[in-house]
């Protein structure tokens, strides 16, 4: 059966929107906070961005193995990953790290929804494509035992 590239080109496209959303799409708060004893710290959405860089570099890396194995049991489990990174990319603003606690500041209004959509749409596709990579295994044993 002939390798079809959709799922990892948008793998890649996926991976590419969860490492840039926070970093230049929708760019978390630039703000630092001063401590009481005059040290500066980033704020939580920094980090927040700086752990989506690498889910989203990631995500890249597994669509491009998915578009590079031709066994549907290996892109059943990149496809599984993919899902996995979604995941990851969704709880890391929402449960892990986290935003900012002012709920007008521009990581809350624009970097957390739209990692979140970015994130869900990766866990879609990768569940999505697991199902597909699955059937196809199944129908193949079928031929398989027919002949």
């Amino acid at each position: 059966m002939k390798n079809k590239p959709t799922t990892g080109i948008v793998a890649i496209t996926l991976g590419i929107l969860v490492a840039l959303t926070p970093i230049a799409i929708f760019p978390v708060c630039t703000d630092m906070i001063e401590l009481m004893n005059g040290k500066t710290l980033f704020m939580k959405c920094h980090w927040t961005a700086m752990a989506e860089l690498l889910v989203g570099i990631l995500i890249v890396f597994d669509g491009m193995l998915i578009m590079g194995f031709k066994k549907h049991e290996t892109r059943t489990a990149l496809s599984i990953m993919l899902f996995l990174f979604g995941l990851t990319a969704l709880v890391i603003p929402t449960v892990v790290i986290g935003m900012c606690e002012t709920a007008t500041m521009a990581c809350r209004v624009g970097t957390e929804p739209a990692l979140i959509v970015v994130s869900v749409i990766t866990m879609v596709v990768g569940i999505g494509n697991t199902f597909f990579q699955s059937s196809s295994i199944k129908s193949e044993q079928l031929v398989k035992k027919e002949v």
